[in-house]
This record gives C-alpha cells, structure tokens and sequence, in this order.
C-alpha cells in the first residue's frame, strides 16, 4: 500500500481499497503459512468471509466479478513482499 493509502484516479485516496489492503495485511503471515503464492481474492462488505484462493490470477479476477455482485473487490498474489506493478493506462502520456 501507498503511504497514505491506496491512490487511484489523479492521487485520490481510496477508502474502499483502503479497507481491503488493510483487511489483506492483516492476514497476510496466516496466509504465507498455507497458501503462499495463491492468489487472494477479498469482496468489500464480505471482508468477515473466509478468503478464496486461486492458482492464477486470471481465475481469481474471474470469481471476483461473478461473485462480488457488483462490490469493489482486490485480487492479490500471497507473498512475503508485494510486487510493484505498472499498469500504463492509468498513466498520461507525454511526447515531446
């Protein structure tokens, strides 16, 4: 997570990401002990709920938008440290 939280669309802070990676930070030791790897899937308003867990990331963002009902949810890989990911589209771009 940002320093100051989940940062999405031009540096607005994010309450409901927020809550999710707080709710998967949490968790995170418990879940390196038995499914390091797997790829989490957390439903904001389901966030009390047993977490699933998939083999790749495309099945757990699959899951997501057919169970989240139209919530906000976060899919996540299970490691010891996150990895930083640039997704382009969310960038402005600039020539010269």
């Amino acid at each position: 997570m940002t320093p100051g939280g989940a940062i999405l669309n031009n540096m607005v802070p994010d309450p409901v990401m927020d809550r999710l990676e707080a709710s998967f930070e949490r968790r995170r030791a418990k879940m390196m002990k038995s499914h390091e790897g797997k790829w989490a899937l957390l439903i904001y308003r389901r966030l009390s709920e047993p977490l699933e867990f998939f083999d790749n990331m495309h099945d757990a963002v699959s899951a997501g938008y057919r169970k989240a009902g139209g919530q906000r949810f976060l899919v996540k890989q299970v490691l010891d440290e996150d990895r930083v990911i640039v997704v382009t589209r969310l960038m402005t771009a600039s020539h010269s």
